[in-house]
């Protein structure tokens, strides 16, 4: 019986509690419904040590073994954070797009300084042994930039002297397509699952798209999802970070992005990608966090800066997300002082309303004698500048990833996302695997839409979607306040055992 009597005057007549009901559902229908939601706090982690404390070793994985590459070559390094007490979870985690280990150090050592018995083995991809790491080790060890700034920025007089590898005598990179990158990643997580109870994939970007390839692929030991026990994607997925199905020949407005493989295969162009300056940018920016690391407060080397800046503002400048083109790339470390500011057209016409606060350093504002930096509001800046800096300087592996194998891209976009017929993977709908996907409304997804393409290949799976705020695809691992670790153990404490 209804609690209540509707009435309607309609010609004196009076209305049946159930026909009013049918007006107010045929109504409803035909407005929009409010979307009543409460104030929901954000999880927080309890640190147990000091994340700064977690150390980590570089361990080398065999890995597949490429014709013509040498055996130094075949395989990855891994940096594997973790305290002196049992593995009972192993997170492999696989870097973005130009990403490498170190890109993953904050988030890391805070994962374990959290979480009982977590370790983090984070990947080195094998395109990262092509780096010329030796400027950085020598300036460390001497406490002395100086080695780094020759060897990455040269010093006026002298061009750079670090050692890029030559296409002619690395023809081999061309073989490393998606099939040897998955084998690779298959021998560090049969590493992890030998060492503890639960292993878990986690991929940023990219890396993402690999992880969520990878548990779709016909191992050599059964299924990927069958070797590991959950997956976790931070700000991608595959078709959108990866796995496109557009074919080989990918191209942008009618742009060839990447070289064909006839081109690659007769050395008419490189078998990594040269977009911009190639490998040139991210040695500049390992100088700058050298630079920024070990002579902070001292002027930045002439020949590099338009203008009087200190070599933390140099850092700043090339490693924050406030003052280049691509600001959701960028981690948000700070802002500089004493500066003339203009603004930053490019980065708003690429970001949109996320690059509102962007600006361009014009030069030094009056009455200052240089740029300064400093750590900003931190409702904003959300990672530490020095730790970022660290990560950079890690002798063993940087945060990038400089030359990126040309015939990975082209397999990743070539791969349709749903895998159905690819004889080397099962349907993405036949992945039954719990998975956690991570944005930020300030990265690349930035909203439950954005993973609605992959979570329609997951139908009936468990698959969970968080949109965190005010993150950069960056922040969302060099955060202080880490809220990607709090969300990642909470998920992780509900996995099945």
């Amino acid at each position: 019986m209804w609690p209540f009597e509707a009435r309607s005057y309609l010609g004196a007549r009076w209305w049946t509690p159930a026909v009013a009901a049918a007006l107010f559902v045929g109504v409803a229908g035909c407005l929009p419904l409010p979307d009543a939601r409460t104030n929901t706090p954000p999880l927080q982690a309890t640190m147990r040590v000091s994340p700064a404390s977690v150390p980590s070793r570089a361990v080398w994985v065999p890995g597949a073994s490429v014709p013509g590459t040498p055996e130094d070559m075949n395989g990855t390094t891994t940096l594997r954070f973790q305290l002196a007490e049992p593995a009972d979870t192993i997170y492999v985690a696989v870097p973005g797009l130009f990403g490498g280990a170190s890109a993953f150090a904050p988030l890391a050592r805070r994962l374990v300084a959290s979480q009982p018995g977590t370790q983090v083995w984070a990947l080195d991809r094998r395109a990262n042994a092509l780096e010329d790491r030796e400027p950085v080790r020598r300036a460390l060890a001497a406490s002395d930039p100086a080695p780094a700034v020759a060897a990455y920025l040269g010093t006026g007089d002298a061009p750079p002297t670090f050692l890029p590898p030559r296409p002619e005598t690395h023809r081999f990179v061309a073989a490393w397509d998606l099939d040897v990158h998955l084998r690779d990643l298959h021998a560090v997580v049969r590493e992890a699952r030998a060492s503890a109870e639960r292993v878990v994939l986690l991929g940023h970007s990219m890396g993402a798209s690999l992880a969520g390839v990878y548990v779709a692929w016909r191992s050599p030991d059964g299924l990927g999802h069958a070797q590991v026990d959950g997956l976790v994607l931070v700000d991608g997925a595959p078709g959108r970070t990866g796995a496109y199905g557009r074919g080989r020949d990918v191209r942008f407005a009618g742009v060839r992005l990447l070289p064909t493989e006839e081109a690659v295969r007769s050395g008419e162009a490189a078998p990594w990608v040269t977009l911009g300056k190639g490998g040139a940018q991210f040695a500049e920016r390992q100088a700058a966090a050298v630079l920024a690391a070990l002579a902070p407060e001292e002027d930045a080397p002439a020949h590099v800066r338009p203008f009087a800046l200190t070599n933390l503002a140099y850092g700043g400048l090339m490693h924050d997300d406030q003052y280049g083109p691509l600001n959701q790339f960028y981690a948000s470390i700070g802002e500089v002082q004493g500066a003339e500011l203009d603004g930053n057209l490019a980065a708003f016409l690429v970001g949109g309303p996320v690059a509102a606060r962007s600006a361009s350093v014009v030069g030094v504002a009056a009455g200052e004698e240089r740029v300064g930096w400093r750590p900003g509001d931190p409702r904003f800046e959300r990672s530490d500048a020095q730790e970022l800096f660290a990560a950079w300087n890690d002798p063993r592996a940087d945060v990038a990833e400089w030359y990126v194998p040309v015939e990975l891209l082209r397999d990743l976009a070539a791969l349709s996302p749903d895998l159905t017929d690819q004889d080397a993977f099962v349907p993405m709908r036949e992945v039954p695997l719990p998975t956690l996907a991570i944005g930020s409304d300030r990265g690349l997804l930035r909203s439950h839409g954005a993973f609605e393409a992959y979570a329609e290949q997951r139908l009936g799976s468990s698959l969970s979607v968080t949109i965190l705020r005010g993150l950069t695809h960056m922040d969302l691992l060099t955060a202080r306040d880490a809220p990607v670790v709090a969300l990642v153990a909470r998920w992780a404490s509900r996995l099945p055992d």
